[in-house]
Parts: C-alpha cells; structure tokens; sequence
C-alpha cells in the first residue's frame, strides 16, 4: 500500500491554450513514489475515501511545475550586459565568460548560484546549455543531481570559426559528448537527460553537425541548438554553407531535425521553414526577453501556430536577465506586433507547452494521473499584500502571476513528489536571498 500526502490548495491545473482548471479548494494527491494519484477538489477527494495526511497550503495557490526550454548557465553573470549586436555581445563578454570554465573553481561558483536561482523562481525542468569543456559539464550535472532539477543538459560543441580558445577538434568534441551522453542520460531515474549541443551553425563544420545527426538518429537522446536568432547571423550562415537554400535545411540534411530537436529563437525563417520543423516534429525555444534585450527582433508566433510547431519559453540567461519564467510570460505578449498572449495561454505554453518541447507531456506539465508531482506553491501576497486569494478569479490571478511575479511569489518547488532544499548546494559565501532572484 502506497503512502499518500494530500496537498490542500488553491489548484490551477493547464488543460489547453484556451483553458485552465481552478480547484478553489484543491486536493493534489501524491503517493510515496513521487507520482500523482490524483487532482481533485477537496470534497470529492473526502467523499472516495482519501485518509492520507495533508499538507495544508490553503493560503497558497498550487500551478505546475515552470519549464524553461532554453538558458545558459556560464553566462549567468554575463546579465544585463549591453552589446551593440548578438555576435558583438558573444565576442565581447559570452566567449570570455565561457572559456574561463576551464577552471572548476569557477564552474562550482556559478553553478550553485545557478541552481539555486532555479528552485527559487520555481523552475523545475530546464534545457541547459554548458560550455564546451567537458569536465565543467560532468561537473554540472553533479550540481543538477544533487539539487533535485528536473535538467535537460549538454556540453556545447563548436569546431569552426574565430573562437579562440573554444575551438574544440572535431572528433574530440563528439568523442567527449558521447561519453557524458553515456554517463548522464536518463540517470538520476530519468530525471537528468542529455543534450547534444551543436552551438549554432556558424561555429559547427557539415562534419560535426553530419556526425551528431546520426547520433540523435539512432537514440533518444536531445539535440539542442540555434537558429535564426538574427538577420546578421543568417547572412553569416548562408556565407558558410551556401550549399543549402536556407537555414533549416543544414537541420535537415544533417539529421539534427526532429522530435528530441529543440531550437532557440528560429525568429527569422520563412513560412515554408516553419511548416517543415512541424513535419520534423522539430520544437522551438522562445525567449523573448533575450530577444527584446539585444534587440534581435520578435517571434512571428502566427506563423509559428499557424505551421503547427509546438514551442516552449526560454529565460535563455545570460541575454534574458531574469531566470523568472514570468518575465517570459509578460514578455511574450509585450513583444507581439499582430496579436495578444492571454494570461491562460501563457501559462499553458510556460507549463505543458515546456513539456512538450522536451517531449515529456506523459510525464510533466499538468496534474493528470500518473505524471510526476512537479509542482509550486505559490504566495499571491508577495506581489501586493492586500491582495485575499479568495476574492481573486482565475483570471486575475494568472494575470498578476503574469505582468507583475517573479521568484518572490515562489514559496516552495517540489519535483518528483519532493521539496527541494534551497540551500543542499553550500555556497562559499552567504548571499541574501533578495539576490537570488
């Protein structure tokens, strides 16, 4: 017999696009496993006969677990840096950051400081990208593992371009994923996953991308990459492989396209581009803050639905400056030209649009029986105290949720049935929690 906790809440469950459930007095069974029983009102739940102990949070307002599809974690200092165009901003402040991942010292610094700012915004699945040593990625997924994440994470691979000490050999790079492939897919009982990582093609010869195609190809491992985040950097694509008639298509012919294939920004392809990643089943990472930040441009997100290709948000730290997927939230909408991101839309794509990207909507995103308790309780009052959760709609809490949250509403984020602890990463140094957010 499973031993079962209750959790008693204010529930929002994400069931589309266009709707949400709003348990006003929820129940969200969990069972010793980590793996939810069931969600339903708190009635209905006394009336099957549930005797288990309950965790009582009826201040509180319980949603899903945040995804976010796509964020950096060298560049975690690199926020709120100001570079006159991407590949200016790289150059300038990401390949310093990145190569000084050479030295462990750094990586653990960073890296717990990283995680922790994950739990604390309620973050509970990520899709990371690390740098392309490979003892910093061994060494972060250590960090992943031991903090209880939910992580989607690669070793980044570049063997071409003017990238200086980044520059890896090309057998070397495949040789030394493959093996972190081996060592960390699915472990942590499936909880950490791997990401073959090809950066973007500009800094990814034919050879590597060719070769990391077939890996993809015959596994389930994930591909993670970047496409068309800017004008400047397509011209700079179609300069190095004019063999092909746009920037999908190096995807495609490569093998790199397909359902475990998730791409950041894609915000300047054409429509037949768009309908081709739906047929390929490729997912895209959308990460307006970042995009709003370095002025790259913004999602066509019409076309994107309207071709069918299902896309999570990404922070995509350093360039998006808030490791809230709020902001993401608000920023997705304030971006939009032709159209309006409503707060029930938003929190679908931020929860089971996430789980979709990576693939997992059997096992996250909402609060269906059998998936795991991904889950965070959040404190209304923390956005402005007079606020009574009682007297709020679905409606308006979704929206201060979306236009004015960040972490501070974060009281608590369990994966997999557990509360994770804030402080498991000990850092060197004490650092108030107002900064962590």
């Amino acid at each position: 017999m499973h031993r079962l906790i209750g959790y008693r809440a204010r529930i929002l469950n994400p069931v589309s696009a266009e709707d949400v459930v709003d348990l006003r007095d929820g129940l969200l069974i969990v069972d010793d496993k980590g793996k939810i029983v069931s969600c339903s009102s708190f009635l209905h739940a006394k009336q099957n006969g549930f005797k288990g102990k309950i965790v009582d949070l009826r201040r509180y307002v319980i949603i899903p677990g945040l995804v976010d599809c796509h964020l950096h974690l060298p560049q975690l200092d690199c926020r709120g840096k100001h570079g006159a165009t991407l590949l200016d901003w790289l150059n300038r402040y990401i390949f310093p950051a990145e190569a000084a991942f050479k030295d462990l010292r750094i990586v653990d610094d960073i890296g717990k400081r990283f995680f922790k700012k994950l739990i604390l915004n309620g973050t509970t699945t990520a899709g990371i990208y690390v740098t392309v040593h490979a003892p910093a990625t061994d060494y972060s997924f250590k960090l992943a593992k031991a903090c209880g994440l939910r992580t989607i994470m690669g070793k980044v691979m570049m063997d071409q371009g003017p990238i200086g000490a980044l520059r890896e050999d090309t057998k070397t790079s495949l040789r030394e994923s493959e093996d972190l492939a081996a060592k960390w897919h699915m472990s942590a009982g499936g909880r950490l996953r791997y990401a073959f990582t090809p950066r973007f093609a500009p800094t990814c010869s034919r050879e590597l991308l060719s070769e990391v195609g077939k890996i993809i190809s015959n596994s389930d491992v994930y591909l993670q990459s970047h496409i068309a985040e800017t004008k400047e950097e397509n011209a700079k694509v179609m300069q190095l492989f004019p063999e092909f008639p746009d920037s999908f298509s190096i995807f495609e012919n490569t093998k790199c396209a397909s359902p475990r294939t998730i791409l950041g920004h894609a915000i300047y392809l054409s429509d037949d581009e768009y309908k081709r990643m739906a047929q390929t089943g490729t997912k895209i990472a959308h990460c307006p803050t970042s995009n709003f930040f370095l002025k790259s441009g913004w999602m066509p997100l019409l076309r994107v639905e309207r071709a069918g290709v299902d896309y999570g948000f990404g922070t995509d730290i350093g360039a998006g400056t808030s490791m809230s997927v709020f902001t993401e939230m608000r920023h997705a909408d304030y971006t939009q030209l032709n159209t309006s991101i409503s707060p029930v839309k938003a929190f679908y794509v931020a929860t089971m649009g996430g789980a979709k990207v990576f693939s997992m909507e059997k096992e996250i995103g909402n609060f269906q029986s059998g998936k795991w308790a991904d889950f965070v309780v959040l404190d209304i009052k923390q956005i402005d105290y007079h606020y009574r959760l009682s007297e709020l709609s679905t409606d308006e809490i979704l929206s201060l949720l979306m236009y004015r949250g960040d972490g501070r509403v974060v009281k608590s984020t369990y994966v997999g049935g557990k509360k994770l602890d804030v402080d498991v990463l000990k850092l060197k140094r004490r650092i108030p929690r107002r900064f962590h957010f």
